[in-house]
């Protein structure tokens, strides 16, 4: 029962991300509207769309194209110091009401530092509970 707060911290950790991608997008002035292209305006690719590749006259098979994740067009310093605000809050929020502290685990090396500002909140929001 002991591994109970690393389940819930790394799932608050991958929860989180809906609010940390929203707030690091709004942070860089990515999530700004903007307008709408004309018709018949070329458009940059946003990695999302589909794009028609025609076939190599050699008989090779085309290269794929590689998605990208909403966290890749967002600065990575903003993504981090969105992650650091975001998941501090909640550490802080989670340990005071609580009273227990949560450690995650995340897999990519940007979530890292609000990975750890996580757990410290959390400890610091256990230790003021009592």
């Amino acid at each position: 029962m002991e591994y109970i707060g690393w389940i819930i911290g790394t799932l608050v950790l991958w929860g989180l991300k809906a609010i940390t991608i929203p707030f690091a997008r709004a942070m860089s002035g990515k999530g700004k509207a903007t307008e709408l292209p004309s018709p018949g305006a070329p458009s940059e690719a946003t990695g999302s769309e589909v794009i028609d590749q025609p076939m190599p006259l050699d008989g090779q098979q085309p290269v794929p194209v590689t998605q990208k994740s909403a966290e890749d067009d967002i600065p990575t310093g903003y993504y981090i110091l969105a992650d650091v605000i975001v998941l501090g809050v909640a550490g802080l929020l989670i340990g005071l009401v609580t009273g227990s502290y949560f450690i995650g685990f995340s897999w990519k090396a940007k979530d890292w530092p609000g990975m750890i500002v996580f757990i410290i909140a959390s400890l610091f929001g256990s230790a003021i509970h009592g």
